[in-house]
């Protein structure tokens, strides 16, 4: 494992483990390795770190997830004390094949491996009944567990060359924003962590639907870009997208994903100063030059939001402020992102 050190620097070693923390840090500041995820060599290492109850940063197609081996409690406590995460919200296990589903969750509904055969690997999680050796601090003390398989290849490689199963709730500081760059984790959990895998920026830029195939008709308790129509057309039946829900997921929290700058919603005619933006799909013409279009389908906008925020939060702006979007189910999954993250 990684020593203690202060400072930021990757790719180094250090013996300093037991030098004594900062007054009033309960965690154990680390020095950051940074690894390359196309050098099959540290590949290998990232898994054997994870598998000796390592903190890794990891790529998924999603957003990068702070991982930790999911059969192991210590691992997963530094996850939580890592990000300042509550033990009561729970985290998302990631898994390298199919197959392993049964490790983690017991009665499992045809419906989702009819899911699983459609969507994975991909951003789609299925909420299933918790198996009963699975750790409660992975659930947040519930009997719901969320699994997913990622599509990311080089997670996914190391996940199935190496038997594991992750925990990998984003990796930032909890309610800040999700990263879905290398150097984004670096700016939030540089010292925090012992390692970030850089897989490159993630191609769909925001968390994965979230279902619940547990019972009854299936229910998306976290939207994502595979939709409620989508998940509908493979089961046949109708699914339900509940506006709130009290079932207790990754990211149901009514503030979350929150850029340091103040974000708002813009309004037409609004006064703006020369130290405001506004992120908008496609320009608009009385913005002139204090706008920036992420794109004109949810896609294309999803993959820029997170990544956008996070470039203008360096820029010292008074505000940045965000166009409404759409009253359509296609743009659901960015809105109830926005919603949680607006400061006003």
């Amino acid at each position: 494992m990684a020593g203690c050190i202060y400072g930021s620097g990757s790719r180094r070693n250090s013996s300093c483990r037991n030098a004594p923390p900062r007054a009033g840090v309960s965690w154990e500041r680390v020095m950051t390795l940074l690894f390359n995820a196309d050098n099959e060599k540290e590949l290998q290492h990232v898994g054997r770190l994870l598998q000796l109850g390592g903190v890794v940063a990891i790529p998924t197609e999603t957003v990068y997830g702070l991982a930790a081996d999911a059969s192991n409690v210590k691992a997963i406590q530094r996850v939580y004390e890592a990000k300042n995460r509550p033990a009561d919200h729970p985290s998302i296990v990631h898994i390298g094949r199919v197959g392993q589903l049964t490790d983690w969750a017991v009665e499992i509904p045809d419906a989702a491996y009819q899911l699983a055969e459609a969507f994975w690997p991909g951003p789609l999680t299925l909420l299933l009944q918790r198996h009963p050796h699975v750790s409660p601090l992975v659930t947040g003390g519930g009997y719901g567990i969320g699994v997913r398989l990622p599509a990311q290849r080089h997670t996914r490689k190391i996940l199935s060359d190496f038997n594991l199963a992750v925990i990998a709730p984003s990796a930032n500081m909890h309610q800040q924003l999700s990263p879905v760059t290398a150097a984004q984790v670096m700016q939030q959990l540089d010292g925090r962590i012992d390692a970030v895998l850089d897989g490159g920026r993630c191609d769909v830029g925001i968390e994965s639907t979230i279902v619940d195939v547990r019972e009854g008709t299936p229910r998306i308790l976290r939207p994502g870009l595979i939709s409620a129509e989508q998940i509908a057309k493979v089961l046949g039946v109708e699914v339900e997208t509940p506006v709130r829900h009290r079932v207790s997921v990754a990211g149901n929290q009514a503030r979350h994903y929150q850029p340091r700058t103040p974000l708002e919603w813009y309004q037409v005619g609004a006064v703006l100063t020369d130290n405001d933006v506004v992120l908008v799909r496609e320009p608009l013409s009385e913005l002139g030059g204090r706008q920036i279009a992420l794109g004109g389908d949810p896609e294309a906008y999803a993959h820029e939001l997170y990544h956008t925020l996070y470039e203008l939060d360096q820029q010292g702006l008074a505000r940045i402020l965000v166009a409404p979007l759409p009253q359509d189910p296609a743009w659901l999954p960015l809105t109830n992102r926005l919603e949680r993250a607006v400061t006003a």
